[in-house]
């Protein structure tokens, strides 16, 4: 499994440190498991349409819409891989967030104009009604099963491994009993995917984001907290850090290339900047998760002012796991004899993911743990929790309304909550699975290499409705298919090329993780331009009111105008 997971720590440990969680931080972290519980209880009994369910009656409040967007999409994975990347590989994805500002002009004035006047409860609807039915399933089944079903596992098992290895000491003495980590594991997983599964039946897309606003501010108190304990302790500061960070013969880096024409070097800030942009552009565009925080709100104006908060707190809290990153560095770099067993160097591969959860467990005060591990609990359910609604909107509205038109309101809520019981058992039951990934992945690459493959397509396919109208539906089904394949080829390059016997003929190396994305993505794009121009729309009059131009520059359009594309 990702390297995460390894065996219980014995080694010594400096004469203040303490091995796990103690009595006033497991009561800090389920002050914060029940409150969130309660939230859902709370908002189930406003629940009486599946509106409301989906999204809120589009009339949530910008400012908690856009906390919620930015806790949606950090998850642990950027939680604790953002802190691992810095020790591991250098400042290279730091400097990647520089984009933010172009990106957000891009959402606001883009992206948003068009799909907020489109009127949409699930974003796929728009490609059903610009290609047609299977286009619109295409890119469902793509964001259901390839993207988020895997990223939620992800999330889940993520989380589950740091807390578990935080607090496997601890409860291991209380208990009595050594049963081993990997148990524990698995006891946290399900506890985690439950919790968060049955606040977001009872509550709806209202729980989602009133949790996420708590559990954004619990995430950037646990980043600050540990940033402050950590120069308390050693006097340093952030140029200290990055003096430590900067000298690569004291165990740091060298400062990045800013260009390699090497594809297969990976610390190269251009292939950082693009993946960071298309990260961003793609996932605001065709993430259903992104997309659904925007719906709940019943204007331009009020979607913009989200994305500002969004965009202003993503960057704080980058900044600040940044910070955390070179920070830890320079903590065990300096204070070697810190480190025990299974952390023998925080640069070695497979260790880097580690040293932040290890740190909490072994050097935070106590309730300064507990508030970290709540941290960790929270990036979790916070991605968690909309994966779960997002799914359950798309396989009712993409699904069941095609193959029910004529299903009630009560009947429609009543399934939604099943269908995300179904999907948070799903999530669980994969996270558990995966496990038993290869140890020799980190949780930057371990996640491009997987559940991005889908993204880079699927944003693809609206950028192509939105400015080639002369595209039609084999065209856009071809072209996805071939984007999705250039996505796999590239993340799996060295596995391809030894599986076919091909090493003495080509290049062995992957090309750099960060190219997956921009590669796929552009792919796309370009195959559909031209398979369009061979297999162009049968009805190109209809679709060119559904054109970026037409729908945002058309004083009359109402977003209820079209209808689905004839199958």
């Amino acid at each position: 499994m990702l390297h995460l997971l390894a065996e219980t720590p014995t080694g010594p440990l400096a004469a203040d440190a303490v091995e796990g969680l103690q009595g006033l931080d497991y009561v800090v972290v389920g002050v914060y498991l029940l409150g969130v519980l309660a939230v859902g209880v709370y908002f189930s009994r406003h629940q009486s349409r599946s509106e409301d369910y989906f999204v809120g009656g589009r009339q949530m409040p910008w400012l908690a819409v856009g906390l919620s967007i930015m806790a949606s999409l950090l998850s642990t994975i950027s939680y604790l891989a953002s802190p691992g990347e810095m020790i591991k590989n250098g400042p290279t994805m730091a400097l990647a967030w520089l984009v933010v500002p172009f990106v957000f002009v891009v959402v606001s004035f883009v992206w948003l104009p068009f799909l907020m006047k489109l009127k949409l409860t699930s974003v796929y609807e728009y490609l059903d009604r610009r290609f047609g039915a299977r286009a619109g399933k295409l890119a469902s089944i793509l964001f259901v099963f390839v993207l988020r079903l895997f990223w939620m596992g992800m999330v889940v098992l993520t989380a589950s491994v740091a807390v578990a290895d935080i607090t496997y000491a601890s409860v291991a003495r209380l208990v009595g009993s050594d049963f081993g980590l990997q148990t524990w594991t698995l006891i946290v997983l399900t506890s985690v995917g439950t919790l968060a599964t049955l606040y977001t039946v009872l509550g709806g897309i209202k729980a989602v984001i009133w949790t996420d606003v708590v559990q954004t501010v619990i995430l950037i108190a646990g980043a600050i907290l540990t940033l402050v304990i950590i120069i308390s302790d050693t006097g340093t500061g952030p140029v200290d850090w990055w003096n430590t960070m900067s000298d690569k013969a004291g165990g740091g880096h060298e400062f990045p290339p800013l260009w390699s024409w090497d594809l297969g070097e990976r610390n190269v800030i251009g292939f950082a900047v693009m993946h960071s942009a298309f990260w961003y552009l793609c996932t605001f565009l065709g993430d259903q998760v992104a997309m659904q925080r925007y719906f709940t709100m019943n204007s331009l104006k009020s979607a913009v002012r989200s994305n500002v908060v969004n965009f202003s707190c993503d960057l704080v809290i980058m900044i600040l796991l940044a910070l955390c990153g070179m920070a830890l560095l320079t903590y065990y770099l300096q204070n070697p004899a810190e480190i025990v067993d299974g952390i023998s160097d925080p640069q070695e591969a497979g260790v880097a993911d580690r040293v932040f959860p290890h740190f909490i467990g072994h050097h935070l005060p106590v309730g300064a743990a507990g508030l970290v591990v709540a941290a960790l609990f929270a990036a979790a359910m916070s991605s968690l929790d909309s994966g779960i609604n997002s799914v359950a909107t798309v396989l009712i509205v993409d699904f069941v309304r095609k193959k029910h038109p004529d299903i009630s309101d009560e009947r429609e809520l009543v399934l939604a909550r099943k269908l995300s019981v179904v999907v948070g058992v799903g999530c669980t039951a994969m996270a558990a699975g995966l496990m038993f990934l290869p140890d020799d992945l980190n949780i930057i690459d371990a996640s491009a290499r997987t559940f991005n493959c889908a993204l880079g397509p699927l944003a693809s396919m609206f950028l192509v409705g939105m400015f080639l109208p002369h595209v039609g539906e084999t065209a856009i089904l071809v072209a996805t298919a071939c984007g999705t394949l250039i996505a796999l080829v590239v993340s799996w390059w060295s596995e391809l090329v030894v599986g076919l016997g091909l090493d003495s003929v080509v290049a062995e190396s992957n090309p750099g993780t960060f190219l997956i994305l921009p590669l796929s993505a552009v792919g796309t794009f370009l195959i559909a331009a031209v398979l369009g121009s061979v297999l162009p729309s049968a009805d190109l009059e209809r679709t060119r009111k559904l054109t970026w131009r037409a729908v945002v520059k058309g004083d009359d359009f109402d977003g209820s105008e079209t209808t689905s594309a004839p199958e």
